[in-house]
């Protein structure tokens, strides 16, 4: 046999075994009798280097870091899908289905599961796949066509000659996260908050080669040119999956009048599909009738989206621990029998302060209802009183700190507000409590503050334990042989967490300044004061007159802002430390922000919030360059809050009450182009 047609046979045998595996999720083979034919593979490829082609399965390990971002126009438009969030939503959509076509034109209608995952494009010609980009502003998004060729599911050949343009979603299976997150705890790095941001993003890494060691699969929900190949949806659909493209299983076909029941039987099997859903999708079955229907300026006509409410699950309270925080704040935890909610399982519940404790009058041992605030924070809302055993005891906050046994402090409630009871919060007031310095240390290496890697949980609780490190400042002065002493430590890895502390001394002052904790001073404020400020060694020298001069002048500082960030410059205690940094030279001078004075959104200003489809930090900066200016919470005077997936109730709230207008990432763009 020739190498050629040994090749061919080699990659035909494995792309079927990718399919059995990442498609149908029905391998049959075992995973050491697939490693061997992609050994036999590699040892070919590397024998005749002619016969390596880009969609080789070889190749799916990916391949040089791209060194930029490049982005790319699309021809058609990815449209986003309006809301539905009740059956009267719903009727409202199939009254403007029914209008919109003639008389007697009566439509059926195509369900599936919404996914929950990362929105994308991939385009197919001649039968192999040439471009990958992310969904973006619709019209223009990333080019990420070497990160989806390491998506084994994805095939990088089909048997299709002319041009087909896909939409999908990239998402992981449950069993692959909690994998995925086994490994990273092992490694001593934060584990995902849910499968939705453990896809997203990967997806829009520069290094295929990281995107190819997460678990990613896509499932196809579109295919552009479909009208040209089939009357309907679910025809395209069942068409795709012929090809060996890995779609939806679960579409439904039905009159309007299935429609609802539909919708619930989702609702009711999602516990058991492998990835995360958060609705059902519902279509015009028929292309003759979307294309009659058409689209307005942001939606489909043709297509909604019914949105599950947040779902709840009912369990023992088993206990109630204090937690302290890096403020000294004293949380309730509730300890609860494990439940599975939103696709994980939920074991743990803040209960926030005492008083909120008071107000649900939760007890240990009450069955309590709960459910994911934003599909992602576990939140008790009610106790399920009358199946309280007789004699429960109230639950009380402590008096003295559980970690350092300092008397702890109420801070109460301004006046005027009983029906809030007086107490809000409960304080260690000891800065050297343990649990304190652990939190101070963990917020300092955070993404948003000094971005430090290695530098997990239990690496930090040693660190502490062991008084090698009593501030944020002491992390500067550790060795690779303090580090390779503690559990769990080798030499490489120490290194790893010595060079890492170290490369973070080059770190801009707004980043050091967000990382030390000044109370209500976020990553967007912190790099507003950073602009006035410039240096650590300056800061330090500035007298409190000077220093309120200064930040009294930044636009969006309130006083009660202006007075926590002059309190923090003028405590001893951080003065010390932001002392112990700069003889360590941690943090460096802020550059100047060119400040534009022209574009379309002079005099805006913005806060953003929620998920977006690109970084927040990406936002943020093209809004500056636009004129807008930025702010880390919704205040008087704000223009706008960008609103993206999963956006807190606490913001939409601000929003309303100070009439600031909430737009979409979508609307933002439009504004951002002048349009």
């Amino acid at each position: 046999m020739t190498p050629q047609r040994r090749h061919a046979e080699l990659v035909h045998s494995i792309e079927a075994h990718n399919y059995r595996y990442y498609v149908l999720d029905d391998p049959s083979v075992t995973d050491a009798e697939f490693d061997t034919l992609m050994v036999e593979l590699k040892a070919l490829e590397k024998e005749h280097p002619e016969l390596v082609t880009p969609d080789s399965p070889s190749q799916r390990v990916g391949g040089e870091a791209r060194a930029n971002v490049t982005k790319i126009k699309r021809e058609y438009r990815m449209m986003s899908l309006d809301n539905a969030y009740s059956a009267a939503d719903m009727g409202e959509f199939h009254r403007r289905v029914t209008e919109g076509l003639r008389d007697g034109d009566v439509p059926t209608f195509a369900i599936e599961p919404k996914l929950d995952g990362a929105s994308i494009e991939v385009v197919y010609e001649g039968g192999r796949m040439v471009q990958a980009t992310t969904r973006g502003d619709g019209v223009t998004g990333e080019d990420i066509t070497p990160n989806v060729r390491t998506i084994r599911g994805v095939p990088s050949r089909i048997k299709h000659d002319k041009k087909l343009t896909l939409r999908g979603e990239v998402v992981i299976y449950r069993k692959d996260l909690d994998a995925l997150n086994a490994d990273r705890i092992a490694a001593g790095l934060e584990p995902f908050a849910n499968p939705r941001n453990a896809a997203a993003g990967a997806v829009r890494m520069l290094d295929p080669r990281e995107v190819a060691q997460r678990p990613l699969r896509v499932i196809f929900y579109q295919a552009v040119e479909g009208p040209e190949a089939k009357p309907t949806h679910v025809e395209t659909l069942n068409w795709l999956a012929d090809l060996g493209l890995p779609t939806h299983r679960r579409e439904t076909v039905t009159p309007w009048e299935g429609v609802m029941d539909a919708i619930a039987a989702i609702d009711h099997a999602r516990k058991t599909y492998p990835y995360e859903t958060d609705g059902a999708v519902v279509k015009v079955d028929s292309y003759r009738q979307q294309d009659a229907l058409g689209s307005t300026s942001k939606f489909p006509k043709w297509a909604i989206a019914y949105k599950f409410p947040a779902e709840q699950a009912v369990t023992t309270v088993r206990d109630i621990i204090v937690q302290v925080g890096r403020t000294g704040a004293l949380t309730p935890v509730a300890i609860m029998d494990p439940v599975e909610l939103a696709g994980t399982t939920v074991s743990r519940a803040s209960l926030h302060n005492g008083e909120q404790i008071r107000l649900l009058d939760v007890h240990v041992g009450d069955r309590v209802f709960i459910q994911k605030a934003g599909e992602i924070i576990p939140q008790v809302l009610g106790v399920e009183s009358r199946a309280r055993e007789a004699g429960s005891a109230h639950f009380k906050m402590p008096t003295h700190c559980p970690e350092c046994g300092t008397a702890v402090v109420m801070r109460l409630r301004e006046e005027g507000k009983p029906e809030l009871g007086a107490e809000a919060t409960t304080r260690c007031p000891n800065r050297q409590c343990p649990a304190q310095v652990r939190g101070r240390i963990l917020f300092f290496a955070s993404r948003s503050a000094m971005a430090i890697d290695h530098l997990g949980d239990s690496l930090v609780d040693q660190l502490v334990g062991k008084e090698l490190v009593k501030d944020v400042a002491d992390l500067y002065d550790l060795d690779v042989e303090q580090v390779a002493g503690l559990e769990r430590m080798g030499k490489k890895s120490a290194e790893n967490v010595v060079k890492s502390v170290g490369a973070s001394r080059d770190r801009t002052l707004d980043r050091l300044l967000c990382g030390l904790g000044i109370p209500q001073i976020g990553q967007v404020a912190a790099r507003q004061l950073a602009q006035e400020l410039v240096t650590l060694e300056g800061t330090l020298a500035l007298s409190e007159e000077e220093a309120r001069e200064k930040v009294s002048g930044i636009h969006g500082f309130g006083p009660k802002m202006v007075d926590s960030v002059i309190d923090f410059l003028k405590n001893e205690d951080e003065r010390k430390l932001m002392k112990k940094l700069l003889d360590r030279h941690v943090g460096q001078p802020q550059p100047r922000e060119v400040v534009a004075t022209e574009g379309p959104l002079v005099g805006k200003s913005f806060c953003v919030t929620g998920v977006l489809t690109r970084k927040r930090e990406d936002v943020h900066a093209l809004l500056r360059a636009a004129g807008g200016t930025i702010f880390d919470s919704v205040k008087k005077g704000t223009t706008y809050l960008v609103a993206g997936d999963k956006t807190g109730k606490t913001k939409l709230d601000q929003a309303k009450k100070f009439g600031v207008q909430v737009i979409s990432e979508e609307e933002m763009d439009k504004l951002l182009a002048g349009t």
